[in-house]
């Protein structure tokens, strides 16, 4: 690995260890707020929403252009200018508007980081995804490991704070990420065509019977969106745990990604990568069926530790699933549409396990897993090898 595919590595690790801990924290400061639980789950919905329409809008605009780079930079930059508005938020709807803002912009850095990573590593590509999802889920858990402490000397808000100041590493690095030419996208298309060119290529979502990763992918975040959107408010308010206990049990889950990443990384290499993601998915369900029977940290942990190794399954047998069945000048795009069907799924799970936990968090562990396990059964059946 060269020095610039360090620095993309290390700005994805950053991301991951400080903006993709903010669910957890969100959740805390909304709650001691006093918003409902569907409030809460609210905003993952409107966040997913948004999305899922930016990701294939960026991933379609670095294919167009001459410079993936300098598409990534300006709109990373503008999302890390919105984001400490958070703890400014004292209403539903002031956290609802800056998550739509900064959701938009910092969609960016997903498809094209990606992107870059698999035209511009030495490695050969399922080894080059596998080392870039192993450094965001070491980011974290790290992050949580952070967290945990944290929580116990200051309030949420300043948590928030402090993993702001350590986000900016995140441009930082991106500064420094490798500018490598890439076979670009001729045909020069419309915003409302970049969101949805992807989803019109019949063609192309036909080979190998792709559109089943998608609706799979799309099933399993709803299942995983749903699980995790009042996580905290489950483990804190029914199982008993403090909340840095909380966030501290999270850890194992992206812990346990990284050695996943590392093996399914290295499996992709002998087995088909289809089987991989389905092995994932299933995992996944897993999971989340041992959530609704947690009722001590050790099935807490358990239900983490099964999640990770799902996660780190079905990420690394999609990503390269995708990347092997489309052109090598729309892959940003279409890396953009796995983003997109995963943040549409997010959409739905938060919305109905807010419906279902004002019921029972038994009855949305048990619908949310149910959902995960069709979609791994329905990847299985259509897609291809």
């Amino acid at each position: 690995m060269n020095g610039n595919n360090l620095s993309l590595v290390l700005a994805s690790f950053f991301r991951n260890m400080t903006v993709l801990n903010y669910d957890m924290l969100l959740q805390f400061r909304m709650r001691e707020l006093s918003s409902s639980l569907f409030s809460i789950g609210l905003l993952s919905t409107i966040t997913s929403a948004i999305g899922s329409l930016s990701s294939p809008f960026w991933g379609a605009l670095s294919d167009e252009l001459k410079s993936r780079k300098r598409t990534l930079l300006l709109p990373l930059m503008v999302a890390f200018l919105i984001l400490p508005f958070y703890s400014f938020s004292i209403k539903p709807f002031h956290f609802f508007l800056v998550g739509i803002l900064f959701t938009f912009f910092s969609s960016v850095f997903e498809p094209i980081c990606t992107a870059i990573m698999i035209e511009s590593s030495r490695f050969r590509m399922n080894i080059a995804v596998s080392i870039l999802n192993a450094a965001n889920s070491f980011g974290m858990g790290l992050g949580r490991i952070i967290i945990s402490p944290l929580l116990n000397a200051v309030s949420v808000v300043w948590t928030m704070n402090i993993m702001y100041f350590l986000s900016l590493f995140v441009v930082f690095f991106s500064f420094f990420a490798p500018d490598v030419e890439h076979k670009r996208y001729e045909i020069i298309r419309t915003n409302l065509q970049r969101i949805f060119s992807a989803i019109t290529s019949k063609r192309i979502l036909k080979k190998n019977n792709l559109w089943a990763m998608y609706l799979g992918s799309f099933l399993r975040q709803l299942g995983v969106g749903g699980t995790f959107a009042l996580i905290g408010v489950y483990l804190t308010e029914t199982v008993g745990l403090s909340k840095a206990q909380s966030v501290l049990f999270a850890s194992a889950n992206p812990f346990l990604q990284v050695p996943s990443h590392i093996f399914f990384g290295w499996l992709a290499e002998k087995v088909s990568s289809k089987n991989i993601a389905v092995i994932g998915m299933f995992l996944s369900g897993l999971g989340t069926m041992l959530f609704a029977v947690s009722g001590n940290y050790i099935m807490v942990l358990l239900a983490y530790a099964i999640s990770g190794l799902g996660f780190g399954a079905f990420i690394n047998g999609a990503t390269n699933f995708v990347s092997q069945n489309v052109p090598e000048n729309r892959r940003a795009e279409f890396l953009g549409l796995l983003t997109s069907a995963r943040s549409f799924g997010s959409l739905f799970g938060p919305l109905i396990a807010g419906l279902l936990s004002e019921i029972s968090f038994v009855l949305m562990f048990a619908v949310m897993a149910t959902i995960m396990f069709f979609g791994s059964l329905l990847t299985m059946v259509f897609c291809q090898r």
